[in-house]
């Protein structure tokens, strides 16, 4: 893992640089002759990087803030866990027919996973999303883009994994906040029964 590389963001949170991500796992598991992919990132801690002063002019700002925009809100939660399989092994996402999985074939593909058009997850099944988060508290997360771009002819790739956010551990079913994250050169995982 290259931490300058390997980093994953949170639109309009403290840190606009993002943060280092430490952990990165892309595993693959056959089910009924269909490949199963699972993802799992963890992320430094929040502060690892750089500290924010929450005052200003000797007075605190704190409360002007959303929970989202909270230094200390973030930091009461040190880092970021984002996986498919940390919590359980039933998760993750189908890729293709095992007589399809290649490299090549993998090669420039996008996958839409959990869409949820309607941006809320009231009235959804939690536990049935492909992905769960530990971000500010257990969230929730959905609306995933996941994309693989092979690196030059190896068999490597960059991966760009971006989705939304509610942040369900405060009672919001609302998929207002985003992650972005970028991984590169993963290796293409061996297939497993």
């Amino acid at each position: 893992m290259d931490p300058v590389l390997d980093r994953i963001h949170f639109p309009g949170n403290p840190w606009p640089e993002g943060h280092a991500v430490t952990e990165f796992a892309w595993t693959v598991r056959v089910l009924d002759s269909v490949v199963w992919c699972d993802l799992h990132l963890r992320s430094a801690d929040y502060y690892a990087e750089r500290d924010i002063e929450d005052e200003e002019d000797g007075e605190t700002i704190e409360d002007e803030r959303t929970d989202w925009e909270s230094p200390i809100v973030w930091g009461n939660y040190h880092r970021c866990t984002l996986s498919s399989t940390y919590w359980g092994n039933d998760r993750g996402f189908p890729l293709c027919a095992t007589g399809d999985f290649a490299p090549d074939w993998l090669d420039g593909r996008t996958f839409e996973v959990d869409a949820i058009a309607d941006g809320t997850l009231a009235g959804v099944e939690l536990d049935d999303l492909s992905f769960h988060i530990y971000l500010l508290g257990h969230d929730s997360v959905a609306n995933h883009r996941i994309a693989f771009q092979r690196v030059g002819d190896s068999d490597c790739f960059d991966i760009t994994w971006t989705g939304d956010i509610a942040l369900t551990y405060a009672g919001d079913d609302d998929l207002a906040h985003r992650f972005e994250a970028r991984i590169h050169a993963v290796p293409l995982p061996p297939l497993s029964a």
